[in-house]
């Protein structure tokens, strides 16, 4: 059934493209070309619109800040409650003295769950409005003017050089929470790390501009990498997402989580191997992968949703 689907989704998408190439040669391509340099120079999105801000005084307890909006992992795992859409600016500090593993293993988890969920609502609204176009190519053999701009913008943002709907279909795609947990949880060593406390830099991304990023303190003289930092959590899980749904080191992570008929339908297990050179350990990251997933049961936020209301940032500097 599943390869059905992916043949008609593969005829779906050349009969657009045809459509669409045809359009943007001969009519829009000019009009491309004399906002490219604008496009360019857009920044990216942001999926999270902040509308109240809950300031939690200086020391005061993040856990007890979760609870008092029902926030309860064991409810939302058995499939009882859904995720409230609390987003911490920045890691709770108590990831650094908590000495109960489990405790603040569930603390590092219940602050980033949000973020990685609304990150992956909003690439499932874009990848639905991408549907959307396509299909009112195929059905009119023709595209407005706004949805021409929005899909160069989105290759643009996809890092596509050449124009490519089924690719960027592709890369269009969500990164299953289970495996944004854990690799979160190597890289920071579940929120304590120094660059995570002090530059939300969650899955140590590089940068080449000290004025973006954190200074490595074993940094040897030559090297000119620092550690990417990012305003608040949900910027670092976008860049994370947007870094495997675009690097060329992870071409086969696409490729594979491409055979899924829909994105519900993605199985992390068989994503795990094709992340061999996120890590320089090799196949010793992808055991360690696999480990955490299971041990911890990081599977079971999988299937787990936002719920549908009004967005929280939770600030963790004192109020002014």
């Amino acid at each position: 059934m599943a390869s059905v689907k992916r043949r008609q989704s593969s005829s779906f998408f050349r009969k657009a493209i045809i459509a669409l190439a045809l359009l943007t040669g001969f009519v829009y391509l000019p009009l491309y070309i004399s906002y490219d340099e604008v496009n360019k120079s857009k920044n990216g999105f942001s999926t999270v619109t902040l509308i109240d801000h809950l300031k939690l005084a200086d020391g005061e307890n993040v856990t007890k800040a979760f609870a008092s909006y029902g926030y309860n992992l064991n409810e939302i795992k058995n499939g009882d409650a859904e995720v409230p859409n609390l987003f911490l600016e920045k890691l709770p500090r108590e990831l650094t003295t908590l000495k109960d593993a489990a405790v603040r293993k569930e603390l590092f988890i219940s602050s980033l769950l949000p973020p990685i969920l609304k990150v992956n609502e909003f690439i499932l609204y874009e990848r639905s409005k991408l549907l959307e176009i396509v299909r009112s190519i195929e059905l009119n053999g023709q595209a407005t003017t706004n949805d021409l701009y929005w899909l160069r913008r989105k290759m643009l943002r996809y890092r596509m050089d050449n124009f490519n709907i089924e690719e960027l279909y592709s890369r269009m795609n969500i990164i299953p929470p289970s495996l944004a947990l854990t690799q979160a949880a190597i890289e920071t060593g579940w929120g304590s790390s120094r660059f995570a406390q002090e530059a939300n830099a969650l899955y140590g991304q590089w940068t080449w501009s000290d004025d973006d990023g954190v200074v490595p303190l074993g940094r040897r003289e030559g090297e000119t990498h620092s550690v990417k930092k990012f305003e608040n959590l949900i910027s670092a899980v976008e860049g994370y997402a947007l870094n495997l749904n675009t690097h060329e080191a992870y071409a086969d992570f696409r490729l594979e989580r491409s055979k899924f008929a829909t994105p519900e339908d993605i199985k992390v297990y068989d994503l795990l191997i094709t992340l061999i050179f996120y890590s320089e350990q090799g196949y010793e990251y992808i055991d360690n992968l696999n480990n955490i997933i299971n041990v911890n049961g990081l599977g079971q936020f999988d299937n787990v949703r936002l719920k549908n209301n009004s967005l929280q940032e939770i600030r963790l500097d004192p109020a002014p």
